[in-house]
């Protein structure tokens, strides 16, 4: 464990561990993050096709690219973010103001140096697009402007990402999330007006990045001032051992980022590189999937971390290792449901949503979403590892696998028979890799466990996740869904089988009783008047 200074005394206002662990803020937390995952999904679902169809599968492609360039500069923001979060969160929990003060100040510091140094080289990307990718002819200067609006959505989630901390110890993932839906609002919302005023064009997409980009901002600094009014935006009062302090820590956190980012975003680059524009686009459409299945996840997953840094701020390691296992055990079976469904449905999905042509990707959708249950539910394990400051070996073991998965793509692509679907499955077998065989272990090893402790709990939603996807194959074949309607109708049958057997067979007795509790709050809030028995 590293050191860290003893407990002080609590202030007011500071932030104890306890805090948010209530029934009405873990109810108040998942109500928001449903919202937010209802809002971003239904837009999501809307704006892919609407963007293919208005822009052609061509230019679109450029959008997704895009964003998986800009997407590397969150090696930065990311790293930067975890070490701001573990040491405020530590100062907070303990009631130590003047550290937290220190902690923020020397964090401004950072952030700015951040953003000034990642403007030249994204500067210089923009001007040299033209020579560095496959742009198609004609939409070099949109293609441009495009990146430039991706740019600026990057250096403001570097400055979210320090004012963001707030809500995330705090627990107030409401106000957080009404940042991020109002952020998504604007970056629908523009493009969408441009789109029906004028002929529709790359230009548009990026005035919606900027436009999303400022807005998020300033709700995010308005909760911040909110719910710390005692920090202050002060680099100026950064302190030298503070500032090295979170430098160490970002320096280890961009490695492991600098990995993760290889295997999520690195499969557009050689797509389009080996295959061009016009698959780019279509790989780049379905992308959105999977990218759901982490939103699902997302509903839950922010809030492990406060929980796991408050249990370590009072030096509660069982509580650790009782949260992760639970998280990990729970994750896997709800991830099982969405990812079974898509890989049993995914054919009439994708015919249903974004035409015929785009059904025989099936294939590449199962290898891109299959192993996302057990993948996802080994997140939390990454909490322990922040938590107890040993990003080191995690960094290098993920960006040794970023590498590894990038060999194996380029193979696949240039000289394997499998195209695009053995990019899509180069990326699976390199990130379940290194999640269950290494990672995990390590944890484990922290915490003094065995290395299976966070393996074993995943077998439940792995055993589900195989079956609910061979029955929805089955269904397809049997009676194949030719109309939205009855694709849901099928998705809802398959769904009631899951969950009766699920909770029948799978969830513990202590699971039950959390879920009977947590349906007498929401009715208690829904009906406050009266006593509800469940």
């Amino acid at each position: 464990m590293s050191t860290r200074p003893a407990p002080a005394t609590a202030q007011p206002g500071a932030v104890r561990p306890d805090d948010g662990a209530t029934a009405y803020r873990f109810g108040v937390n998942v109500a928001s993050n449903l919202a937010y995952f209802v809002l971003s999904t239904g837009l999501m679902l809307w704006y892919v096709p609407f963007q293919v169809g208005h822009l052609g599968v061509a230019a679109y492609g450029m959008v997704p690219l895009a964003n998986s360039v800009v997407m590397y500069a969150i090696v930065v923001s990311e790293s930067l973010y975890t070490a701001y979060f573990r040491y405020l969160a530590i100062d907070l929990n303990e009631g130590n103001g003047e550290a937290a003060r220190q902690t923020f100040a020397s964090a401004s510091l950072l952030t700015l140096a951040a953003c000034a140094l990642l403007l030249l080289p994204f500067g210089a990307f923009t001007l040299l697009l033209p020579r560095v990718l496959d742009v198609p002819p004609g939409l070099e200067g949109a293609t441009r402007f495009l990146f430039a609006g991706a740019a600026c959505t990057m250096l403001s989630g570097l400055l979210t990402g320090l004012f963001s901390t707030s809500s995330a110890i705090a627990h107030r993932f409401d106000l957080r999330n009404l940042a991020r839906g109002a952020s998504m609002a604007a970056r629908v919302g523009v493009v969408a007006a441009c789109f029906a005023l004028w002929p529709a064009s790359l230009w548009h997409v990026g005035a919606g990045l900027m436009a999303s980009a400022a807005i998020g901002l300033a709700v995010d600094v308005a909760v911040w001032r909110h719910l710390t009014p005692t920090l202050s935006f002060a680099p100026w009062a950064a302190d030298r051992r503070c500032v090295r302090r979170l430098l160490r820590m970002t320096g280890w956190s961009s490695v492991n980022m600098l990995g993760f980012l290889m295997l999520m975003h690195a499969d557009l680059l050689v797509i389009n590189l080996v295959f061009g524009p016009e698959a780019t686009g279509r790989y780049g459409a379905i992308l959105l999937i999977p990218l759901l299945v982490h939103t699902v996840a997302e509903v839950v997953m922010p809030m492990l971390g406060p929980l796991v840094m408050a249990r370590y701020a009072v030096g509660d390691t069982q509580g650790v290792r009782d949260l992760v296992t639970d998280a990990a055990r729970l994750l896997a079976l709800g991830l099982a449901l969405p990812a079974g469904l898509i890989c049993g449905l995914g054919q009439p999905l994708l015919t249903l949503w974004l035409g015929p042509d785009f059904a025989g990707l099936h294939i590449v959708l199962v290898l891109l979403v299959g192993h996302l249950t057990v993948n996802l539910a080994l997140r939390p394990v990454a909490y322990i590892l922040t938590a107890y400051d040993k990003v080191r070996v995690q960094g290098l073991v993920t960006v040794a696998c970023g590498v590894a998965y990038i060999v194996l793509a380029v193979a696949a692509a240039r000289w394997g028979e499998w195209g695009v679907a053995g990019v899509a499955g180069a990326s699976a077998l390199v990130w379940t890799l290194r999640n269950t065989v290494v990672l995990s272990a390590y944890g484990a090893r922290v915490l003094g466990l065995s290395p299976w402790e966070f393996i074993r709990p995943l077998a439940g939603g792995a055993v589900m996740f195989v079956g609910l996807s061979l029955s929805g194959l089955l269904a397809v074949a049997a009676l194949p869904p030719g109309t939205w309607p009855a694709l849901a109708a099928t998705a809802a049958a398959l769904s009631l089988g899951y969950a009766a057997l699920s909770w029948s067979l799978l969830l513990t007795a202590s699971d039950r009783t959390r879920a009977h509790a947590l349906v007498r709050w929401f009715l208690a809030r829904l009906s406050p008047s009266r006593q509800v028995a469940c």
